[in-house]
């Protein structure tokens, strides 16, 4: 199986086993140009895994920021792809079987894998990155929404706001104060170029912060009171056993 990942900032690929252990891992820059160049960039990056990995490939799956449904892109950061009818043009790029969801369902089900659930019981996914995804998994079954939607607390909003926290967030999606303009690395950095006028990236902040920089450190906790706000938000709403935190280049604990 061949795992692909597109973002904001970087494409990434890996062959994985069916025991979800890693056999060849690559990353590219994300390409600057059209959607065509995107499906070539990745083409190009799986034909080099081909060639180092030990196994053969019979299949791909991507995980994209977007909400997916029946291999449409309905709704996305990256407005290249929107509208886009991802797994069939992956398919005739790659010459394999293509399967697409969003990076909130595929932490959900690789999470899903590991953590110890009674029958029945939910795991709730929480991507933080330049954007973020959410993911639902119930009985090893993710579950999509009738619009494939479900999970997407991300465009919900900050719960219980400070004065200081109702304006000046506006999202990609056109909307105000959605919680991924306050729970991203992209707002942690501008939360603590705000303060200090330096930008920094989201795990140099999170280094000062473990070394004792107090400005680093108040950044990072102002950013956990607001993630426990949310997460308070969807226990309240979903009880599930397990809350499950990843994403890209994080690196906050």
């Amino acid at each position: 199986m061949i795992g692909l990942t597109f973002e904001q900032t970087e494409i990434r690929a890996a062959i994985v086993t069916d025991g979800g252990d890693f056999v060849s891992v690559a990353e590219i820059p994300a390409p600057t140009g059209s959607y065509r160049d995107w499906l070539l960039a990745a083409r190009d990056l799986v034909t080099g895994l081909d060639a180092q990995g030990d196994l053969p490939p019979s299949a791909v799956g991507i995980g994209l920021p977007a909400i997916i449904q029946d291999g449409l892109v309905k709704v996305t950061p990256l407005s290249i792809f929107a509208g886009a009818t991802i797994e069939r043009d992956l398919q005739s790029a790659l010459g394999l079987p293509v399967h697409a969801y969003d990076l909130g369902s595929c932490l959900a089900a690789f999470e899903g894998r590991r953590i110890p659930v009674d029958t029945g019981d939910m795991i709730f996914a929480m991507w933080i990155g330049v954007s973020c995804h959410g993911g639902i998994l119930i009985d090893q079954h993710l579950i999509k929404g009738a619009n494939g939607g479900a999970g997407n607390w991300a465009h919900m909003q900050l719960p219980s706001p400070m004065p200081h926290e109702m304006d000046g967030h506006p999202c990609w999606c056109g909307r105000n104060g959605c919680l991924e303009t306050f729970l991203s690395t992209t707002s942690l950095e501008a939360d603590y170029e705000r303060l200090t006028g330096e930008a920094r990236t989201a795990p140099e902040i999170a280094h000062a912060a473990a070394n004792s920089d107090i400005v680093a450190d108040s950044v990072i906790q102002v950013f956990e009171d607001r993630l426990g706000r949310a997460t308070a938000s969807i226990i309240n709403l979903l009880d599930p056993a397990a809350i499950v935190l990843g994403g890209s280049r994080l690196e906050l604990s």
